[in-house]
């Protein structure tokens, strides 16, 4: 009997410790995190810092990220994803296509925003974006999308910073 409840015991501790999915594609996110009380999202398209240099294609540490890129105030979108009898943590939320829901320009801690629209639409290529409020704790996804609409990702956990 101890022979088999180790190994058992090891085996549900590693999957109740494994990171819940994010996928982010040029066109939608799905996030496994996301409930019926969780389901917000915050994009900003980023740009690179004056007098700095990133290379997408290197892999890259939290420092070289948070030091060398900053918001574009141009592209700011938040949203809660309002149900839709989909399950929320398998459900695509698309950028480029009505999800039922408005996207606010700006962001979630501003009293007042610009607008409010249906369709943000794909990332632009040769962009960075950064994705917040995809989880609980201070984490962000930054993505870098190529100019063959290849998505370069770049997980950001403050919570251990």
């Amino acid at each position: 009997m101890k022979n088999i409840f180790y190994p058992i015991l090891i085996a549900l501790m590693t999957v109740g410790c494994s990171e819940k999915k994010i996928e982010i594609t040029p066109e939608y996110i799905i996030n496994e995190n996301w409930d019926e009380h969780a389901n917000a999202i915050e994009i900003n398209k980023q740009k690179v810092k004056k007098d700095s240099v990133i290379n997408p294609f290197s892999k890259l540490d939290n420092r070289a990220i948070l030091s060398k890129l900053e918001d574009d105030s141009s592209f700011v979108f938040f949203a809660n994803v309002k149900y839709n009898g989909e399950n929320y943590s398998t459900r695509r939320v698309y950028f480029n296509k009505d999800n039922g829901f408005y996207w606010k320009e700006g962001y979630l801690v501003e009293t007042e925003t610009k607008k409010s629209v249906k369709v943000i639409g794909a990332l632009e290529r040769n962009h960075w974006y950064k994705f917040s409020y995809l989880v609980t704790h201070p984490y962000y996804v930054y993505v870098y999308v190529d100019s063959s609409n290849k998505v370069h990702r770049f997980d950001i956990n403050l919570a251990n910073y």
